[in-house]
């Protein structure tokens, strides 16, 4: 059974582009495409969809709020992806706090959408060249006093790590280190658990910030 997306995007021309991306690509159910917080939230409310596919800015009101409707589901696998003009690190740590699990930029070749939400099914972290680049530049390596966070993760956990900040799914991971994907997701909650996060974007965010990677 393919999973259900929704789209929220308030310009009309963008939100076409994105449905018959999404209609051709043949990899998801539409069942939705709305360009208001209100009609957004009116289906976030009656019909769970798996996949958020939303724009911040919308005109009467936030898609970080509709990623954390979306993240208060029951259901475990709902996913939100942000697309939007805002690079800046307001939005950005806004959004990823919220849930969302990727963060593509308007003014980048996004219409790959399909493969963007596929890695981010699979356990990636989709996020524009300069999302990541902003995020690398704006939270160095924390001084060497600081250190001892680095000293709460396993060495294997430390290696699955750098991997998935690199933009390797669990099964490439797996793969690489001839384990199962089950170890791997294994490892991975595991991080996300002494990291105090919720998904790899948060994890890499705060590894970063404190020094880790």
């Amino acid at each position: 059974m393919k999973a259900t997306l929704l789209i929220v995007e308030d310009c009309e021309a963008t939100r076409e582009r994105l449905e018959t991306a999404i209609i051709e690509g043949g990899e998801f159910r539409l069942v939705g495409s709305v360009g208001t917080f209100k009609a957004a939230a009116a289906m976030l409310e009656n019909s769970s969809p798996d996949i958020l596919l939303t724009d911040l800015d919308l005109p009467d009101g936030n898609g970080i709020d509709l990623i954390k409707m979306l993240r208060q589901s029951k259901v475990s696998t709902q996913l939100a992806i942000v697309i939007t003009i805002f690079g800046d690190e307001a939005h950005v740590i806004n959004a990823l706090r919220a849930g969302a699990s990727g963060y593509l930029l308007k003014d980048d070749e996004f219409f790959e959408i399909n493969n963007a939400i596929k890695q981010m099914q699979e356990g990636g972290a989709p996020i524009s060249p300069g999302v990541a680049r902003f995020l690398l530049q704006e939270f160095k390596p924390a001084p060497a006093h600081e250190e001892d966070s680095h000293n709460t993760l396993s060495e294997r956990e430390h290696e699955i790590l750098l991997l998935v900040s690199k933009g390797y799914t669990s099964k490439e991971i797996g793969n690489m280190l001839n384990v199962s994907f089950h170890t791997v997701n294994a490892h991975v909650k595991n991080i996300y658990k002494k990291l105090a996060v919720t998904n790899r974007t948060g994890a890499i965010y705060e590894a970063t910030k404190k020094g880790i990677i």
